[in-house]
């Protein structure tokens, strides 16, 4: 594939750029991604999570926008490359957030985020009904699984909890939304002014089957499951495909050239895979960045709802894509120091400095193996996979007068390769494979640390990818590349680098098996009083 660019004054290839807009829950990152891998500019910018009572969590949609354009002249400014080298635009974004659009494709209220629960009590209301199988109707069960995948979560943190809770405590926008959309999507109708999604980008809202990789239309048993209107949901464009060119008046303000195209936008777990050189069958992948998932590509459609684990269509072709997804991670670790560390409070221990999550990493590093017996519980907004129980919360156990922030920082560190393992062991059973290896990328691939961490206490070979902060936008561009014919899906593979692998320390196995096992009987014998103490704020 990989079609050449010739210079013809010269003879030499020349290389194409991807603008990449990685949209995470802390912000939008965008970087100039040529077709060989290189990230050659790069600029990013911080967006906060508006926190509200009663499960509530929201973004603005146009401090996506506003910081994302900035980003990008910064980009184009700093690379000295020439516009019309660049041939695309592609998004990746975080996921299962709803953003109500009118007929221009401007949001009509914040961005329900994938933190926000008020949209629980409607799922469990549409899901529910006689007999009952882990608290859902048998019938409805076997329709959403058979179709979808997937399942309304009884904690409401997916896209169709989020459009059921505007539909019934925010009508007044319901009726004036003219479509719903994932923030990847908001993005390209924004770049190019049309309003379209695929079948991997609207998979949240569970109201597409998927048993086809490439399915065009909403199916009408979920739209009569759900309540809700075919008409409020974007035109689906196929998963490899591209949207438009950039419009005009987009074009001349951020200084591209018209002819600029913007391809299909993707969810920022499939874009680190890509990224990550993970294109093969059953490659699996860690990431860690405010949250925390498995996954990898595979040849088939399957669900495995006792461990919440399902496929979703990947966009190449024919495939799909395990969906992992458990919730918090580095959150775990901004959460320590927003609070523990460096609180806004009377105590007045200042201003989180710039080099917080190294001298997190430091700390942690003070301590043993094992944190002295303290465990730490990184359900901060529930548990999603392997087993999902919105009801349960985080916490550190087993505190005693010996216990200091040293302690603490490792056990954080410790609870997500503890919450890793355990997803381990389903994982390979849905794949039919066994794992002997992960890639590791993301934010938390920084931290040797915590890739020894993982490594003792998943008994697996951890393989640090390099660069692992940038996985994402180089996914996004590869996926560009690949969609408008110029990379193959094997030349992808090869762009990514292994940094450094790590392997188990057989010295800290025995402290680690004792240490997982309590965790998981924490969480089992647990959830009577977690479920006492949050049922009725869901």
């Amino acid at each position: 594939m990989n079609k050449e660019k010739i210079d013809n004054n010269t003879g030499n290839n020349l290389s194409r750029y991807v603008l990449a807009v990685d949209l995470g829950s802390g912000g939008p990152k965008v970087a100039l991604v040529s077709d060989k891998g290189e990230v050659v500019a790069i600029a990013e910018d911080n967006i906060e999570i508006i926190m509200l009572p009663d499960g509530g969590a929201e973004q603005n949609p146009d401090e996506w926008w506003v910081k994302t354009k900035s980003a990008i002249k910064e980009v184009i400014k700093s690379s000295f490359v020439n516009v019309k080298d660049i041939v695309a635009i592609s998004c990746d974004s975080q996921w299962c957030l709803a953003v109500p659009v009118n007929e221009h494709g401007e949001h009509l209220m914040n961005a329900i985020h994938w933190l926000d629960t008020r949209g629980g009590r409607y799922n469990r209301q549409i899901t529910g009904g006689f007999p009952k199988v882990e608290g859902y109707s048998l019938l409805k069960l076997i329709k959403w699984i058979r179709l979808t995948g997937l399942v309304p979560t009884h904690s409401g943190v997916e896209s169709l909890g989020h459009v059921l809770f505007i539909k019934n405590e925010r009508p007044d926008i319901y009726k004036k939304t003219y479509k719903f959309l994932e923030p990847m999507d908001y993005l390209t109708s924004r770049f190019t002014g049309k309003i379209t999604a695929t079948q991997k980008t609207m998979a949240p809202f569970m109201l597409m089957d998927n048993r086809e990789w490439e399915i065009s239309d909403y199916n009408k048993t979920l739209l009569n499951l759900t309540g809700l209107e075919k008409e409020k949901f974007p035109k689906i464009i196929p998963n490899n495909g591209v949207v438009g060119v950039i419009d005009p008046g987009v074009a001349e303000e951020l200084g591209l050239d018209r002819s600029t195209k913007v391809v299909a936008g993707i969810s920022d777990s499939n874009a680190s895979l890509i990224g990550s050189g993970a294109v093969k069958d059953y490659e699996m992948i860690i990431y860690i960045g405010t949250s925390l998932y498995m996954t990898c590509h595979i040849p088939f459609k399957k669900t495995d709802l006792t461990h919440f684990m399902t496929s979703i269509p990947s966009p190449f072709h024919s495939r799909y894509y395990l969906l992992g997804e458990q919730g918090a991670g580095g959150k775990c670790v901004e959460f320590f120091l927003k609070n523990f560390v460096f609180p806004d409070d009377k105590f007045n221990t200042g201003k989180k400095p710039d080099n917080a999550y190294e001298l997190f990493n430091e700390m942690a590093k003070d301590a043993p193996p094992g944190s002295n017996g303290l465990i730490f519980l990184p359900w901060l907004n529930g548990s999603i996979v392997p087993k999902e129980d919105p009801n349960v919360r985080g916490g550190f156990m087993n505190l005693s007068l010996g216990t200091d922030r040293t302690h603490m920082a490792r056990a954080i560190f410790e609870a997500l390769a503890f919450n890793n393992r355990w997803t381990m062991g389903p994982a390979a059973k849905f794949i039919n494979q066994p794992i002997t290896n992960f890639r590791f990328s993301g934010g938390g691939a920084l931290s040797d640390l915590l890739s020894q961490i993982h490594a003792d206490i998943m008994n697996v070979k951890i393989r640090q990818v390099d660069d692992p902060l940038n996985t994402t936008v180089r996914g996004a561009a590869m996926l560009a590349f690949n969609s408008l014919g110029y990379m193959s899906v094997d030349e992808i593979s090869g762009l990514a680098k292994i940094k450094k692998e790590f392997k188990p320390n057989p010295s800290n196995k025995r402290i680690y098996d004792k240490m997982y096992k309590q965790y998981r009987e924490l969480f089992k014998r647990n959830q009577k009083i977690f479920r006492a103490l949050n049922y009725n704020k869901l």
